[in-house]
Formats: C-alpha cells, structure tokens, sequence
C-alpha cells in the first residue's frame, strides 16, 4: 500500500487521498469530472477506482454510494473515505448488475480508448474497438436509476466518435461541463440528461 496522502482542493474542498496497487489512480480525467460535477443528495459513482469523487460528493454534502467490479477498487475508497471523514456505501458491481434504486447523480469515468487489444488489466482504460464497449452498457440501463431531474455524468475521448454515440442514444441529452486537452488527446465531461 502507497503510505503517501496526496491532497487536491476542490471547489471549496481539501480532498486527501492514497492510491492503492491494482487500482486506477487520481488521474487527469478524474480530475476534469472533479472539476464538473455538482452532485444531487443522492450520488451514485459507478466504477469508483479510488472513491476521490465518492469522497468529494460526501464532502459535498450527498448520500453516496460507490461501485465498482474490483474488489480492492471498494477497500480504496473506504479507506480513502477514512482519510477525508465521511462515510461512503460500497458495492461489488458490474455497472449496474447490483444496483438498485434512482439516484440525482450518476458518475462514471469508463474505459474510453479505443482498442482491441485484451491483455490482462486493459478493463480500467480499454473501451472496445469504438471505444464505447462499456459506455454504451452504461447508457443501455441508466434511464431506469436516474430520478426524473436527475444528470449522469461520463467522460469521453476526441479519440472516439462522440456524435455517433449521441446520435445512437436519442433519450438523452448530451451537454459538455468541460475539457482538457492532452497531447493528441482531448478529454470531455458530459452532463447526460434524459430528455
């Protein structure tokens, strides 16, 4: 286990966190959703890697519940909560497969690139030869757990074809919360509404 506390201030928020083995770290993608979501009271966070955005939404004030299909993933975010002082609910979950309910918030940051290769570890950033292999699995069933008012939030890739996949999914609306541009690369948040 990496003993370092590493620290972000968010919106008002000091946020304190480790990064664990086998677990997708803090990184500039998670940052970018930091920076755009403005959770609902009730927050769920689908694949929830190091629980930083779990962590912010508690801090916010939210209900919170976090999923994710990797086990240790669920013992990063407890103890990350732990660190920052609140309290998170974890669930070993594929997506949506052992969710219930409706929530005001629904936050995922999917494997996005564009790829076909499936080596072993791939699932935190490998989105299928489109890069919406996940995305689109994520779409499939949000409607059902989002509350009437609620918004979803993802990040998607300028590596990928955005409008296609907003053009397959009419039910919702798709808005950009922000941006930021990596070398050939520039990453989006999107607020996801149903329409």
């Amino acid at each position: 286990m990496n003993s370092d506390v590493f620290e972000i201030s968010v919106k008002g928020f000091l946020l304190r966190y480790r990064v664990c083995p086998g677990v997708y770290p803090p990184s500039e993608d998670t940052f970018l959703l930091l920076e755009s979501v403005v959770p609902g009271k009730k927050v769920l966070e689908i694949g929830c890697g190091s629980g930083i955005l779990s962590v912010f939404c508690a801090k916010f004030g939210s209900g919170v519940m976090s999923v994710d299909i990797n086990p240790l993933s669920l013992d990063c975010a407890e103890m990350n909560a732990r660190l920052n002082s609140v309290v998170l609910g974890t669930q070993l979950s594929d997506i949506f497969e052992n969710v219930e309910g409706k929530y005001d918030t629904i936050i995922f940051n999917p494997p996005y690139l564009p790829s076909e290769d499936d080596i072993e570890g791939s699932e935190q950033w490998n989105g299928g030869k489109d890069g919406f292999k996940v995305t689109q699995r994520f779409l499939d069933s949000l409607g059902s757990h989002l509350t009437a008012h609620g918004e979803s939030w993802i990040i998607l890739s300028s590596l990928t074809d955005i409008q296609s996949l907003i053009r397959t999914n009419p039910d919702f609306s798709f808005e950009v919360g922000g941006s930021a541009t990596f070398f050939m690369e520039t990453l989006y948040s999107y607020k996801i509404i149903l329409k």
